[in-house]
């Protein structure tokens, strides 16, 4: 039984593409090895297999095992800072995949979220080049923070986005806000990051629910 459910697993990774944080997409590599022989495959391979899972909502934590590999694979590479990257981003939609799922609220995946992004910034994207996913790493990492109430810490980022990051990486992508099946949710579309963290920083500052402030963000990213 375990034997067929790996074929039916690897028979899935071999027609599904994965999206990497770049956007651009990559096919997943047709693969039939074990655990032990995928330690073997380079960094990109590992890469798309973490962007595999993760695109597809899996919240067994698979994303994030092939992720850590990317990183081990290949260190100081740019590879290795999307997979940083999107370590952090694993996290944080886990979070609201479990909330909306299972209806429970995994507090330890913000954690996870908040560590992975923080690593991001301090020690992976001016190492690896990958200073494009700055902004859209502070400005994240503000909403780890403010859904888990600590929104002092949220509008410091807010404010480091807006008088650092914005001078070197000028635009976040927005695909949602915050990870939902609804389809009403999706942004998709590169907004202006110090204007988003002003705008941001003015909602949490009215005081307003954390909810009412992530519908206000996205109305605002969709007149953008």
């Amino acid at each position: 039984m375990i034997r067929s459910l790996q074929i039916l697993v690897l028979s899935c990774l071999i027609l599904l593409p994965a999206v990497t944080a770049t956007g651009q997409r990559n096919e997943v590599p047709a693969n039939n090895a074990g655990p032990a022989q995928q330690r073997g495959l380079g960094a990109d391979k590992l890469l798309s297999l973490g962007d595999f899972y993760f695109r597809n909502n899996d919240v067994s934590d698979a994303a994030d095992r092939y992720y850590k590999q990317a990183i081990r694979s290949a260190p100081g590479s740019q590879t290795a800072g999307y997979a940083q990257y999107n370590r952090g981003s694993y996290w944080f939609r886990k979070f609201y995949i479990v909330k909306e799922q299972y209806s429970k609220e995994e507090r330890a995946a913000l954690l996870e979220a908040e560590g992975q992004y923080y690593d991001f910034i301090d020690k992976f994207a001016r190492q690896t080049n990958t200073i494009g996913l700055l902004s859209d790493a502070e400005f994240y990492l503000a909403l780890v923070y403010l859904q888990q109430g600590k929104r002092d810490y949220a509008i410091g980022w807010l404010n480091r986005l807006s008088a650092e990051a914005a001078e070197q990486d000028q635009m976040v992508y927005v695909h949602k806000v915050v990870w939902s099946s609804k389809p009403g949710d999706i942004v998709d579309r590169n907004v202006d990051a110090a204007q988003l963290a002003a705008f941001t920083r003015g909602a949490i500052e009215k005081g307003g629910d954390t909810n009412a402030i992530i519908v206000g963000i996205r109305r605002w990213c969709l007149r953008q």
